[in-house]
This record gives C-alpha cells, structure tokens and sequence, in this order.
C-alpha cells in the first residue's frame, strides 16, 4: 500500500543505485586501466608495441564519453607526454570529437590536441568539420605507427560527412526521420552507415597500410554488434544496402528523395565487409557495456538489502509492452521475495508521429508504469546513462504510487503520452530526473522495486 514517507524512501534508494553505478562506470578509469606504457613499451588490451619502432600514436576519440576516456588514455601516455604539458608532435597527435562543453576542465587540455564539438542529436556544420579532422588525422598517420580509437555512442551525429552525392542536411532529416520511426538502433545505424564517408568501418580505411589499429569501445547498443556503436567508423559492417531497403520497407521512415535513391540504386555503394583483408591489422575491445551496467546495478542493489533479478527479454520491445511484462516479474517475484527488485537495460521503442512535445523513450516508459502502479508501494526509475532523454533535459524519469494522483491533478496521462510529452508531466510532479551529461553511455537502466 502507498504511504508518502514510504515512496520517498524507496524513491531515494533507487536514485542512489542507478546513479552510484554509473559513477562506478567511470570511462576514464577503464581507459586508464586498459593501457599500460612505460616510456620504452605500450600494452594496450594483451598486444605490445616497442615504442622505439613505433613512429607515431595517434588518439582518435569520438562520442559522449570522448573527453573521459582521452583523459584516461592520456593518464594512461603521461610518460611520453612532454613535462610542460604538450603533445609531442612528432610522437603523438590527438583529436577529440565530444559534445559542447564536454571538457569540463579546459586547462587541462594538452597543448597540441585538436578539440571538435559537433552536433546531436542530429549533424551539424561542426560534425562534417570533425569528421574531416578524424579523417585527416588517421591518414597522416606514418606506416608502422597505431591509431587508437577511444569510441563511444553518440558518434553517428557528433562526426558525420556524406558521401559524394548527398548533402548534410539530407543526413539530418535522415537522423530525425529514423529516430521518429520505431527503428531498433540496429537497423538505424545500419541506414547511416549506407549515406557516410567515415561510418561502418570507411575511417579505418583511411589509414594507411602497415598501420596497426586498435578500438577500446564503450558500447550503448545490443551485445555483439560491434559495428553498431557510433555507427562503426573502424569496424567492418556486416549489414547491406539490401538490408537498407527492408528497413525502409518496414518502418516507412520519411527520407529526402536524395537518401532514398542512394539507398535504393542498384550500383549503391557498399560499406567494407568482415574479412575485408584491409581490417587485418585491426582489432576491437568492448571495456563495459550494458551488460556490465546491469550486473554493477544489482551489486549495488544487494547493498542496500535488495534482492536484484536481471531480466534481459525485454530489450528493444515498445515500450508499453516491456513495461507490462517488467512489472508482471516484479509482480512474481515479490510474492516470494519482498525485497525483490528487477534489474533491466536496453531500449524500449518508442515510435513519434505528428509534432513531439518534450520527453523521451524513458519518460514514455516511466509515465506508462505510473498508471499501473497507482497506490501500490512499488517505484520504477527509467534512465539514460547518457543524462539525456530525448529531446528533454531530463535523464529520465522515477515514479510512485503517488505519482498518477499527482499526474491526474495537471493534465491527462494519456495526452501526455500520445503527445510523446512526458516530460513537463513528470517534472512538475517532482518525478523527473536531472543530471546533465553524464559523459558515459552505456543505453538505459530501468530498476523497479
């Protein structure tokens, strides 16, 4: 049964695991602790480099956590980093592409590395620029020297150039429109890959031969897809432009005339493919992914006296549907085990049609659970370990049993949803959670207890 002081309480635990988890999490630390260098040798992920052959290194970070894990990598460097704090030209060069702002310590920054903030979540003027300086950076990179990629998502609008043909703002309008659409991650990475000069794997291609190159991946997609994280600027991309048109065929996104053409022409171009032998001195590594996420969230659960159940089967469901089907376990567990909390991640679907108000894919999902759970003594919290919810400035979003009465007393919770608006609902309740950019990414974390 619901009681206020009861709720809060509950509310409060929830909030302190998902957001202790995350800080947990931290890219930089799995940066650090992915890279060992002495001055004379580089290990990075179980391979050596003598540094004394090596020519030159070149850092590569590109996504939301881009600035954390360059300043893991750069910890990580230090003994080949000058003492006044510069990058030494002729041994390393380093291009960070991040959101705006995401240095959060300026001062910090060695002298000689190049910063970009590009767009999201749709490309701008500042991501065709990035992706021209990744580009140019991977290519003067000397035979014999490694390219280390530091890769997180968010990188499919932060860096971004078309292929020839094709303009940046037909890219945009295919961003929105896939966005809009329904699409599971999967099959809208696999379109973007299709329109872009440095996307499913074409930036690695850009270096030259005998160049050694190595990807640490934080991943916000579904395990195993590789290629689907930032849209996979250094791995090979398994999926085709056949692949392509199913998907337009499926989710009926609306494309500019442009896009839809260079999807559909039978001389299309293709994306490299695995076995492509310009991959063979290439080599990927996942350092955590939602998986991980999961598994630190019901550590911290069993902390605070919960008994955590992860539950993966509803990942990439809409999101009414997983969220029916979560709080039936919730429901099953708790017979036998009071203090039960389930533990989920993923993405739930959330398919936009007309003009949006302001919300996400967490708030659609934590608003839904509201009406289901009214005068219950259960609570959900549906976050973003990005900090960003769709087009809101919230993360996400952490309901009661009391969060209903308080909804019904503003505005209808139907409307809200069908107006994809979930957010002015859930922040004038007092239920929104704000955190601002993380600079993690590591998809969603739903915890309900």
């Amino acid at each position: 049964m619901f009681t206020a002081e009861a709720a809060e309480r509950k509310r409060a635990m929830l909030r302190r695991i998902a957001l202790e988890t995350l800080a947990a999490l931290s890219p930089e630390r799995l940066v650090r602790e992915a890279i060992a260098c002495d001055g004379a040798a580089l290990s990075i992920a179980g391979r050596r480099w003598d540094l004394r052959a090596c020519p030159r290194i070149t850092l590569a970070a590109l996504g939301k956590a881009a600035a954390p894990m360059m300043r893991g990598a750069l910890h990580a460097l230090a003994p080949l980093i000058d003492a006044g704090g510069a990058l030494p030209a002729d041994r390393i060069r380093g291009v960070v592409v991040a959101l705006a702002g995401a240095w959060d310590q300026p001062e910090m920054v060695p002298r000689g590395m190049e910063q970009y903030a590009g767009g999201h979540p749709e490309p701008n003027q500042g991501s065709l620029i990035a992706a021209q300086a990744l580009r140019r950076a991977v290519a003067a990179t000397p035979p014999g020297g490694l390219i280390l990629y530091l890769i997180s998502g968010g990188g499919s609008a932060l860096a971004e150039e078309p292929l020839p043909g094709l303009a940046l703002d037909d890219l945009r309008r295919t961003h929105r429109a896939l966005v809009h659409s329904g699409a599971p991650i999967g099959a809208i990475n696999a379109v973007r890959k299709h329109l872009s000069a440095i996307k499913g794997g074409r930036l690695a291609l850009a270096a030259p031969p005998g160049t050694d190159q190595i990807s640490l991946l934080l991943s916000d997609v579904p395990p195993g897809d590789l290629s689907a994280i930032s849209s996979g600027p250094t791995c090979p991309d398994p999926s085709t432009l056949a692949d392509c048109g199913r998907i337009l065929q499926e989710y009926r996104p609306e494309l500019p005339e442009a896009v839809t053409a260079a999807l559909l022409a039978p001389s299309g171009q293709e994306t490299p493919k695995p076995g492509d032998a310009r991959f063979a001195r290439s080599s990927w590594h996942v350092l955590m992914d939602n998986a991980g996420l999961q598994a630190a969230a019901a550590r911290r659960a069993q902390a605070f006296g919960l008994a955590p159940v992860i539950v993966d089967d509803a990942d990439e469901w809409e999101y009414r549907r997983a969220a029916d089907f979560l709080l039936e376990r919730l429901a099953a567990e708790k017979r036998t085990r009071p203090n039960a909390c389930v533990i989920a991640g993923g993405e739930v679907l959330v398919k936009v049609e007309g003009t949006p108000g302001r919300g996400g894919r967490n708030q659609a999902f934590a608003l839904y659970c509201a009406e289901s759970i009214s005068g219950s003594d259960a609570c959900v919290l549906s976050l973003g370990t990005d900090g960003v919810d769709g087009n809101s400035p919230a993360a996400g979003a952490c309901v009661d049993g009391g969060t209903a009465a308080r909804a019904r007393a503003a505005v209808d919770i139907a409307q809200a949803l069908a107006r994809f608006d979930a957010y002015p609902l859930l922040a004038a309740t007092g239920d929104a959670i704000t955190t601002g950019p993380t600079g993690n990414n590591l998809r969603d974390l739903r915890l309900l207890a």
